[in-house]
């Protein structure tokens, strides 16, 4: 069996595994991200990034280079009951600071970060990279056993990061617990041509029946989310196409019409479980979960990857001091915990509140509660207040300034790893 030793193994290549192991490589450490897919096409993952991404990107130095990639910026926010207008709204109003959200395909995302970290000698990709197990020795975790190409390779490293996602394996092999889990509602999602003329607005229609999202796509689409009760699209499916054509006819909106009239099957359809879930403690001696895999957002506010973005740079920013102190327990792994806990379980209540109020359970409340609920809402100018906490980051991350790319010279990295193996030899000793 093949042994292959880096600083960091970072399992899950989405946007917190690619941009806590760009960042480690920046500083000088040997980071090899494992994604299980054979790229990174995916859709419908986490492509809304609201003002609080383009904050934290300009703080390591990267907004300017993403921006370069194809996108969409989103300039307001509208809301209606019945098709009738209750509010809307301005990104600007909301967040002057970064007065727009984006539009951008995660596979374009991931690929611009995949781009720069070619740049950087000691970063390492792998597709098509299964991971079987974590290894422990000790009781620590010194890597992980790894399935590529039908060859089993173990990866040895300081610090495994798991960034695999809401549905994670590292969280499963090494028996982290939940401490908080709730699971109100999930999205259907689908795809529809964009009229001539339609504006760059995130739109959501609230009614006695269902709800749902309107979200411009780039470049010339928009992406339709139709709210359904936790677990209910099995049921939906087995009623069969016909069935679920009659409740999108229902929104009565001309540019769900057509596709509902002509969609023959549910291919067409994507689901997103509407989770939240907290583990108790991220870390332990040797690993730590970040991301999705630690704290998983639901749709509400469409921030999940701007979240778990956040804890990768703090991440890459404690990391880098545990090379320095050569610790990688879980009492120093922990830090990120103490950092960031306080604001995800903020965000994550903030974010049940939210869907308490939009994807009511009662008829009463779906009638009567809700819509009185949101026109006081708007003209009480409330929404801004709770969008802000959503979609703002209040402060700067509290990280080093050095963090990042930001007056940095490419040709100057530092050797964060005291131990660093000959290159020749790719060891680590002891």
């Amino acid at each position: 069996m093949r042994t292959h030793e880096v600083d960091v193994c970072i399992v899950g290549g989405g946007p917190a595994g690619m941009v806590a192991g760009l960042l480690l490589a920046k500083a000088g450490l040997r980071v090899l991200v494992l994604e299980q897919g054979p790229d990174f096409a995916r859709e419908y993952r986490g492509e809304v990034l609201m003002p609080r991404f383009t904050q934290m990107m300009r703080q390591i130095g990267l907004f300017e280079f993403l921006e370069k990639y194809p996108h969409r910026k989103l300039t307001g926010l509208e809301g209606f009951y019945k098709n009738r207008l209750l509010l809307r709204i301005g990104i600007d109003q909301i967040a002057p600071e970064a007065p727009f959200a984006i539009w951008m395909p995660q596979p374009v995302m991931l690929g611009a970060l995949h781009d720069k970290s070619k740049e950087l000698p000691s970063f390492e990709l792998w597709f098509g990279a299964r991971v079987k197990d974590a290894v422990e020795e000790d009781g620590r975790t010194i890597g992980v056993m790894v399935i590529k190409n039908h060859e089993e390779i173990l990866i040895r490293s300081k610090v495994v990061v798991g960034a695999d996602g809401r549905f994670s394996v590292l969280r499963k092999f090494e028996k982290f617990k939940l401490d908080h889990e709730s699971h109100k509602f999930d999205l259907v999602w689908f795809t529809v041509p964009e009229p001539a003329g339609y504006n760059h607005q995130v739109g959501f229609y609230l009614s006695q029946g269902r709800n749902y999202l309107i979200l411009p796509k780039h470049p010339n689409a928009l992406q339709v989310g139709v709210v359904i009760g936790a677990g209910e699209y099995t049921r939906l499916h087995k009623e069969g196409i016909d069935a679920f054509r009659r409740i999108l006819l229902e929104t009565h909106q001309p540019v769900i019409e057509k596709f509902a009239r002509e969609v023959k099957d549910f291919d067409s359809f994507n689901v997103l479980q509407a989770k939240i879930e907290h583990v108790e403690k991220w870390a332990k001696d040797g690993i730590v979960l970040i991301g999705d895999a630690a704290h998983t957002c639901s749709p509400a506010g469409a921030i999940g990857v701007s979240v778990a973005v956040e804890t990768a740079i703090v991440t890459a920013d404690v990391i880098r001091d545990c090379f320095r102190r050569g610790d990688f327990s879980a009492n120093a792994l922990g830090k990120i915990q103490q950092i960031r806990d306080n604001d995800v379980r903020g965000i994550l209540k903030m974010q049940e509140r939210v869907s308490a109020l939009l994807f009511p359970k009662s008829e009463v409340s779906r009638k009567w509660i809700m819509p009185f609920t949101l026109f006081v809402i708007a003209r009480l100018g409330l929404f801004k207040n709770i969008q802000r906490r959503l979609m703002v980051l209040p402060s700067a991350l509290p990280v080093s300034k050095d963090l990042g790319f930001i007056g940095e010279n490419w040709g100057e990295v530092r050797d964060l790893n005291p131990q660093r193996p000959d290159p020749q030899s790719g060891a680590l000793p002891g």
